[in-house]
Formats: C-alpha cells, structure tokens, sequence
C-alpha cells in the first residue's frame, strides 16, 4: 500500500514525513526540507519473527549498520528517523504509535554538516527502501519506505546542491 500523501506548502508529502517534522519542532533550529522513518538495515529483520535464526540474522545486520554510523561519529536510532536542513543531516529517535504513526521525537542523536556526507543513495528493496549514507569515513544503511525514502534523497541533493 503506497504511503498515505498530504499537502504541505503546495507539495505532496508522505504523513510520515509530516509527523517528523511536527514531532521535531522546537529540538531541530533550522527548517526541515525533508523527513523519512528509517532504521538500521535489518532491524525489521530482527522484529518480525520467524524464528531465532532470522532473528539473529536481522540483529547481526542491524548491528553492522550501528558499527558502521558509529564509525563516522553518528547515531542511528531504532525506531528513528532522519532529516535534511539547508546545511545538515540530522538522525532522530523516535516513538511510533500502535498503528505507525510516528508521535514524538525523543532524541535529537546527531547534527553532520552536510559538507561532511560524501553521498546518499537510495535503491528498492521489494517494498521497502534501502538508504546508504556514506559520511566522515564510515558507512551504514537505513530501511524504510522506499518512496518516503526516495522522495528523503531528492531533499537532500537539493540541500547539498545549495549548501
């Protein structure tokens, strides 16, 4: 099912997208040009049952990812979410209600100029989107959806491009 769209400004945004930038209001100082719901890679992995053996298959995944954030001095939240301001990437965590709805940020986890992320990328992954940050040295991937994800990435090459 695609992601549910509202108009913000003139634009189509996902809610998720809306529901971030509410729920940071007053935590991050500069605009939000974009928004998405991410996860380590292999968090829903880890989540979704199936047994111990994919269990642990997904925590190892997710657990890779946190390695390779932390490499580049960032924090990843789970669930958390990410932003784009007209000169940072910000990764969030947040609460998600029952139905997925992201209510609140907790925790602002890491402000990176955008001068220091060498690239974002992001390419489908059957429903989900899989985003690559690559930053300060080191390199990690995001999960969620993809649309929310790509439309994420278009954001920030337009911050990057103007920054």
């Amino acid at each position: 099912m695609p992601p549910r769209l509202s108009s913000t400004r003139g634009k189509q945004v996902s809610k998720h997208q809306e529901q971030i930038i509410e729920a940071a209001k007053g935590r991050i100082d500069e605009q939000i040009l974009g928004a998405a719901f991410a996860k380590p890679r292999g968090a829903t992995t880890a989540g979704a049952g199936g047994g111990m053996i994919t269990s642990e298959i997904g925590r190892r995944m997710a657990g890779k990812q946190h390695g390779g954030a932390e490499e580049a001095g960032i924090a990843v939240g789970n669930p958390g979410a990410v932003a784009v301001t007209p000169t940072s990437l910000v990764t969030m965590q947040v609460k998600v209600s029952a139905l997925g709805a992201v209510k609140e940020v907790t925790e602002v986890l890491s402000i990176v100029a955008l001068a220091e992320v060498d690239s974002l990328e992001v390419k489908r992954m059957g429903l989900a989107g899989v985003m690559e940050i690559n930053a300060r040295g080191g390199s990690f991937k995001l999960e969620g959806k993809a649309g929310d994800m790509k439309e994420f990435a278009e954001a920030f090459d337009r911050a990057k491009a103007s920054a």
